[in-house]
């Protein structure tokens, strides 16, 4: 019998498939820098796990999970790397309009 997901059903004999195939697309969205699309699949993702954990569904090898948590890695080195970017960006900004502000203060002094 499947199990309700908020997306649709998926029976636990696929769940882990499902998980895998989002840790996927997850990786794909965070070297395209899609945050958003990567949060949004980590939720579904996140409940896919605790099907694909339950009683009822054959567990996965060792080999299939260290592949997920592989996976998993690059994704937070991935998001890492957005993460600095963005933050360098925001420091740039920043000095630049330090910078306008401060030519903008000078102007008005009439030096």
């Amino acid at each position: 019998m499947p199990i309700a997901d908020r997306d649709g059903m998926v029976p636990p004999a696929n769940a882990w498939q499902e998980v895998v195939s989002l840790t996927r697309a997850m990786m794909d969205s965070a070297h395209a820098g899609e945050i958003d699309s990567m949060v949004a699949l980590e939720g579904r993702r996140h409940r896919l796990l605790a099907v694909a954990f339950s009683a009822d569904a054959p567990r996965p090898s060792a080999a299939e999970i260290q592949q997920v948590m592989t996976m998993d890695a690059e994704i937070m080195r991935s998001a890492e790397t957005l993460r600095g970017d963005m933050l360098t960006k925001l420091d740039t900004l920043s000095s630049n309009r330090k910078a306008v502000a401060a030519y903008g203060q000078f102007q008005q002094s009439g030096v």
